[in-house]
């Protein structure tokens, strides 16, 4: 859909003036407006409405506001005004301010004359359309941060409009159009063809290897100039625009250099991974399956995926090491460095580089997937599928890595992957990518002693075996991936030691303290830098250095940060001693990092973490230091993060949580805080905050407690069905009150147990009568989850003795008090399982359909009774596990 399409029909709010017919005057008078401007003239202005068709996706432009598309068309045709200078004169400097100006003090002339607006002060819509167009002006100018994201202008609008948002668009697209403006003499042999959502390609032809390296140039300086503009439109939503030079110089470079050695990436005790099919089955040895599809020339696409840390990298390298002499050349691809160059540029440069003139067949290996964004956002996954069938049509073979967890469901791993055809949605084209999968299997028992007996030797091995893995039974399943296997070898004390339970949270720590102990110790510095810093050791802030280094790559999606960047992160990240000893010699961090069993230095001078679950961990021990003090930053994370944090987040931050002074807890409430804490699950797991503490039942309210309120109130009509069905029954269940006579009574023995088969309605009703009110969304869930992010009320393991719930195998609703292990970190009860408990959020708030239900019921399998877990039904629903609690503004 067209941009403007979003203004038919759409008027200011006293009606008189009409937003679709308003910018098409805009466009006609902007020739006017613009005349003498020759490189930033109208045909710019069209050119830049043209771009942002194409780089907005339509769900996107949807969900801006008529009055933002208004500002921004707007702000299209006047950004450039302050080109002409008050003597007539045409310059560029300082002319996003200009523009400002002229907009502030000169309204009526560009039609602003008709707006409602007080004398002394120019419309709410000049001074939007004003600060949109100044900033499009560089970051150091106009730093976006400093522009408003909530723009009052009633005129226009009843909600506030996102003016960060419009110039981050306007500057997006005014950055497309300047090797038309800057390198106005190679015109005529640029063009844009493909301009998408998260990729834009810079053609251009008939220029020699100087003229193209002009244009390299001004792309790198495009990329740079987005970079404010990508980060904040990525966190609102849009995927990352990556330019594309297209020939790209490669095409001009001399031969490739001796290719790597892949032998270099192989582990030291490499393990032979086994596989199996999506339904489980065993298929035997990965590299033997493999082999068998390389030989079978009607197989071309295969996926071969696993969980984090299971030796897909490995295995790339291992299978494509003993290709060596075979009818085909291997070449492997890490797509991370596709994020910064393209499908294309990287494919190439690497087939060239290991196949150069050969006849024999290509075998393109193409590693992690997963690592093109640290989150699934299905458009720009199905985008990336396509761009990747583009580029590798050409040849017969090809593997495709990815972590499974990056696909948010079967269903998304099936659309992405294999494309096929699902009836209710229609067929899918068949030019599609069709990939085979074969999934990567967890060590076994047979594999994990044959590595620690290559590793340890067999007595070393025989003993931790017997007296750590066999007998803490949590060990076993963490050394099932190759990757905690090796990291647990290396501090084997140290995990022997673990008190408590054996997680991976644990033993991510001891692998850390590990490392740096061993620095400390050892002192192992070139003998300059011992030298130079005489009894210096390794910086205790190391650690803090790599949480900011992790924080700073999982926000920005960046794998890598250069060397040279280091200096600007010492000054921001270390002390003032710390800083005098490093300025010194950054050869020190530098060579402690590159001795660093999880943080590499690529010979490129780029650092990187050896796997990414390193970066959830550094991040996630940022966090949990931040969350409790309300300081973070209200992120999106991934599921690994979150459950790293509520690892790291001890039980002491519950232990005094007092409301404020002279309020006094109601009986049979708790008090929950305001403040931060991790929502969600999943793709959708955030930080974020509740702003003002609030009481909640500890309870469900029960059978005893609702019939006293029938009693006052009786069991009144609302949409169409009663509060409570008396005669509701499921199974050996079914609603324990019953009338009898004028009164409403409880079926002995079941007092205690929540009251079901009630309508949000009715649960509304008794909230008001109560004095109180059902819960928010947000709310519910702090309750049941504190601010640490944990799976369950309890923490991360299910224990199906902990609540009610189908595994529990009770069949029934159990009295309100009875799961008291299950207690939620604030003191709630039953928030999993039992009931489902009416929440007064609505589903989709736009809609207003639904409400939503939280915590899982004695009928439903644990899956939908973590505190993550959402479900909604109609208001006026009533069903044998449905119930709810209450909660009160202080």
């Amino acid at each position: 859909m067209r941009l403007d399409e979003r203004l038919i029909e759409e008027r200011t709010k006293d009606g008189r003036i009409d937003f679709h017919e308003h910018i098409s005057r805009v466009r006609k008078e902007a020739s006017n407006w613009l005349e003498g401007i020759e490189k930033n003239g109208i045909d710019h202005s069209k050119r830049l409405e043209g771009y942002l068709d194409q780089l907005i996706p339509d769900e996107f432009k949807k969900k801006l506001k008529p009055a933002e598309v208004f500002i921004l068309l707007y702000a299209v045709y006047l950004h450039d005004i302050g080109y002409r200078k008050d003597d007539g004169s045409i310059e560029s400097k300082d002319h996003p301010k200009r523009s400002k100006e002229k907009i502030l003090k000169e309204h009526a002339t560009y039609l602003f004359g008709n707006f409602l607006y007080r004398a002394s002060d120019p419309p709410s819509a000049v001074k939007a359309v004003a600060t949109v167009c100044y900033g499009h002006a560089p970051e150091s100018i106009c730093p976006l941060d400093n522009i408003n994201d909530k723009f009052p202008d009633h005129y226009l609008c009843k909600e506030t409009l996102n003016l960060r948002l419009l110039a981050a668009l306007l500057r997006l697209a005014d950055e497309m159009d300047q090797p038309y403006i800057r390198l106005g003499h190679f015109r005529k042999h640029i063009s844009l063809v493909e301009i998408g959502t998260d990729i834009v390609r810079w053609y251009w032809e008939d220029l020699g290897k100087n003229a193209g390296a002009d244009l390299e140039k001004q792309a790198q300086k495009t990329k740079e100039a987005l970079r404010a503009a990508n980060n904040y439109l990525y966190s609102w939503g849009l995927p990352q625009r990556t330019i594309v030079l297209e020939p790209s110089l490669l095409d001009f470079v001399s031969p490739a250099k001796e290719p790597i050695d892949y032998k270099e990436f192989i582990p030291e005790h490499y393990i032979p991974s086994r596989c199996h099919n999506e339904k489980g089955g065993n298929k035997g040895l990965l590299h033997d399956y493999v082999l068998e599809w390389l030989n079978d020339p009607d197989r071309k696409l295969l996926a071969v995926l696993g969980d984090y840390g299971i030796g897909k990298t490995s295995f790339c390298y291992k299978f494509a090491c003993d290709m060596t002499g075979s009818a085909y050349v291997p070449v492997v691809v890490e797509l991370k460095t596709v994020m910064a160059e393209g499908w294309r540029e990287v494919i190439q440069r690497e087939v060239r580089s290991r196949a150069g003139d050969s006849t024999q067949s290509p075998v393109l290996i193409l590693d992690g997937f997963d690592e093109l964004s640290l989150t699934f956002d299905k458009e720009t996954v199905l985008k990336e599928i396509e761009n990747l069938s583009k580029t590798t049509q050409e040849y017969k073979k090809v593997i495709l890595t990815s972590r499974t967890q990056f696909f948010r469901s079967e269903e998304d791993e099936n659309e992405t992957l294999v494309r096929k055809e699902y009836h209710e949605r229609g067929p899918r084209p068949m030019g599609d990518p069709r990939f085979e999968r074969i999934y990567v299997s967890l060590f076994d028992d047979e594999q994990i002693r044959l590595y620690l007996d290559l590793c340890l030797g067999k007595e070393a091995s025989e003993k931790f075996w017997n007296e750590t893995v066999e007998k803490v039974f949590d060990v076993k399943d963490l050394v099932r991936r190759p990757i905690l296997i090796e990291l647990i070898v290396k501090d084997l004390d140290a995990v022997q030691n673990i008190e408590g339970k054996v997680t991976s949270g644990k033993v991510y720590r001891i692998v850390t303290k590990g490392w740096q102990d061993r620095e400390s110790k050892e002192q192992r510095l070139p003998q300059s830098i011992v030298l130079e810093h005489g009894k210096e050791r390794i910086p205790k802030e190391i650690i803090l250095f790599m949480e900011e280094l992790a924080y700073w790559m999982f926000t920005q999606e960046k794998d890598r940060l250069h060397f040279n960047t280091l200096k600007d992160a010492i000054d921001k990240y270390f002390d003032d001693e710390t800083k005098d000893m490093l300025r010194l010699s950054l050869d020190n961090l530098d060579y402690q990092i590159r001795n660093c069993s999880f943080l590499s230095r690529h010979a490129q001078g780029y650092y990187a973490f050896a796997h990414r679950s390193f970066i959830e961990y550094f991040v996630a021990r940022k966090l949990a230091r931040e969350i409790p003090e309300n300081r973070a930053q209200e992120i999106k994370i991934t599921d690994e993060t979150a459950l790293f944090v509520s690892e790291f987040i001890g039980p002491s931050v519950y232990e005094k949580v007092d409301p404020p002074q002279h309020v006094k807890v109601p009986e049979n409430m708790v008090y929950v805080p305001p403040g931060q804490f991790i929502i969600g699950e999943k793709d959708s797991i955030r930080i974020t905050s509740v702003k003002e503490g609030f009481f909640i039942d500890k309870y469900p309210v029960t059978n005893a407690q609702f019939c006293t309120f029938l009693n006052e109130r009786g069991n009144q009509p609302e949409d169409g069905r009663e509060w409570i069905d008396l005669e509701g029954g499921f199974k050996d269940e079914k609603c324990r009150i019953r009338k009898d006579g004028d009164r409403f009574a409880v079926e002995s023995g079941f007092e205690d147990h929540p009251v079901i088969y009630l309508t949000w309605y009715g649960a509304s009703a008794y909230a008001q009568w109560a004095g109180k009110r059902l819960p928010a969304e947000e709310e519910w869930e702090k309750a049941a989850r504190g601010i640490d992010g944990r799976v369950y009320p309890w923490g991360n393991e299910f224990d199906k003795e902990k609540c009610n719930i189908y595994e529990s195998e009770i069949d029934h609703t159990t009295p309100v008090k009875n799961y008291q292990e299950g207690r939620s970190p604030y003191g709630c009860l039953d928030m999993t399982g039992n009931v489902w408990e009416w929440i007064n959020s609505w589903w989709y708030d736009e809609k207003k359909e639904t409400k939503v239900l939280r915590g899982g019921s004695w009928n439903y399998y644990r899956s939908f009774a973590r505190c993550g877990n959402r479900l909604d039904d109609l208001p006026g629903y009533r069903d044998f596990d449905i119930g709810f609690r209450c909660s009160r503004t202080l």
